[in-house]
């Protein structure tokens, strides 16, 4: 049915092939794994699970694809690749120099190898996302300048309007010679502007058509030889009435003119950039993130899989070995490789079929509401691929990694309760030593204060000095100290 082609579940077979058993870990979880990662509040910055705030970057689409493409590079193999090219690859069966090497050490270096560079795939996945985020942002941002400055446009117009017809009519009714009108300017617009959107072009011609026929009439008004018959002379309202209508469509132009290049120019970039194709990249870079979260949890329980081989570490807990607990995650991984590699095969797809492609262009430039709904299903997507991962394995997972984090700590507590009773027992053996040498030494002086004393006998005979009669307090203060030295040595045999 395959064809010879895997999802992430037949790498993780292959993986199981080659190793004998397998299991999944996630270095943003597992902190003995990668303890360098920059783990906040339980998120973290290189598997993408921390918030980015993030301003407009015009990453172009361009740049987008190629991002996502080179991870896509390294994805293809777990999505397309071929079983035996897989475990080839990542067992170095041909790049080693001495054959290849069937050890559990082997196993665990290769694995460990493979771990490192899957996570410095997930990292820089997780900075793709936040580059594309930004990218949306600028497009986003662009699009809504460029439809604010298309209304600024558009009111401008519709306000010259709402004040030049009225002049228009004026000097229509003052042209006007025996109770006849000769009409000579037609109202703005012939173009409705409150449209959905309305092309402004025609209308702002119209306004200068306008302008050129006002000065054009001006010039002919100021004619001296223009009146001619009693049915054929400017009047006098008549000349004010064009000259009010110049005056304000003169001002109406000056005034609209930087409005509508301001709207020209925005809208320019804005046409630069297409935000729904940005978003198909954003969705391609998640979908990405989270298959190389399993990519990742593969390598690196597979590592501590096989680290545990005769491992003192490898402790009964919950009636099961740590291995055991291990290798029953297996099933949990096989589902969730083969649903984030279909999410991720549908987001290349999309991606693929829909880059720059016209489809992607609205009938408007209004791109706010499609935005919106595009917006709204990947964050529905979003969230439940958040529970169903964690119900599906992170969560076994994680039950698994606390099981072997807490068989640790006992194993440090223990060794640190034994290095601590070795270090008390050598004090007390220091203190003892300290003792059996303050015995000593209150013998030495007791031997020596008697030989003195004989000394003293002898010298009173002789009428020498009476200093050996400080003698037995010398020996009191001997006494003393050997008493003082070997109360600590009481105390640490209490303390037995």
């Amino acid at each position: 049915m395959f064809n010879n082609r895997i999802r992430t579940a037949a790498l993780a077979g292959a993986i199981a092939i080659s190793t004998a058993a397998s299991g999944v870990a996630i270095p943003a979880f597992a902190q003995e794994t990668n303890p360098t990662f920059n783990i906040t509040n339980g998120f973290n910055d290189a598997d993408g699970s921390t918030a980015q705030p993030v301003g407009p970057v015009n990453h172009t689409e361009e740049t987008l694809r190629d991002l996502t493409d080179s991870t896509g590079a390294y994805l293809e193999e777990f999505q397309y690749g071929n079983v035996e090219e897989i475990v080839e690859a990542y067992l170095q069966v041909q790049a080693s120099a001495d054959g290849f090497d069937p050890s559990e050490q082997a196993a665990y270096e290769a694995f460990e190898a493979a771990r490192v560079r899957a996570s410095q795939e997930l990292a820089a996945s997780a900075e793709t996302i936040t580059k594309t985020r930004e990218s949306v942002n600028y497009a986003l941002k662009v699009d809504r300048e460029a439809t604010a400055a298309f209304e600024a446009y558009r009111s401008a117009l519709n306000d010259a309007a709402v004040e030049i017809n009225p002049l228009i009519a004026a000097a229509n009714t003052a042209n006007a010679t025996d109770e006849t009108i000769i009409e000579k300017y037609d109202a703005l617009y012939a173009i409705d502007l409150d449209l959905p959107a309305p092309e402004l072009k025609p209308a702002y011609d119209e306004l200068l058509a306008l302008q050129a026929e006002v000065n054009e009439d001006i010039e002919w008004l100021g004619e001296w030889a223009i009146d001619h018959e009693y049915n054929d002379y400017v009047t006098r309202d008549h000349v004010k009435a064009v000259q009010a209508l110049k005056a304000a469509i003169d001002a109406q132009v000056e005034a609209i003119a930087p409005i509508r290049q301001d709207a020209i120019d925005k809208n320019l970039l804005a046409q630069e950039s297409d935000v729904l194709v940005r978003q198909l990249f954003l969705e391609r870079a998640t979908a990405q993130r989270d298959t190389l979260r399993v990519v990742e949890a593969i390598f690196s329980t597979s590592a501590r899989y096989v680290e545990l081989y005769e491992n003192v570490e490898n402790v009964n807990v919950e009636n099961k070995t740590l291995r055991q607990h291990y290798s029953s995650l297996i099933p949990n991984l096989f589902i969730a490789a083969v649903g984030n590699i279909n999410e991720l095969n549908n987001a290349d797809e999309a991606a693929s079929e829909l880059f720059l492609d016209w489809d992607t262009d609205l009938t408007t430039n209004d791109e706010d509401e499609a935005y919106y709904q595009a917006k709204l299903d990947f964050a529905i997507e979003t969230y439940a691929k958040i529970l169903i991962n964690g119900e599906v394995w992170q969560e076994p997972l994680a039950y698994v990694q606390n099981l072997d984090a807490g068989a640790r700590q006992e194993a440090a507590d223990r060794e640190a309760a034994r290095a601590a009773d070795e270090a008390y027992r050598a004090e007390q053996l220091r203190i003892a030593q300290e003792a059996a040498d303050a015995q000593k030494a209150i013998a030495d002086a007791l031997a020596k204060e008697a030989e003195n004393g004989n000394n003293s006998s002898d010298d009173k005979e002789t009428g020498s000095s009476d200093i050996g009669s400080w003698g037995p307090f010398a020996a009191i203060a001997a006494i003393i100290a050997a008493i003082a030295a070997i109360f600590p040595f009481l105390s640490g045999i209490v303390k037995f």
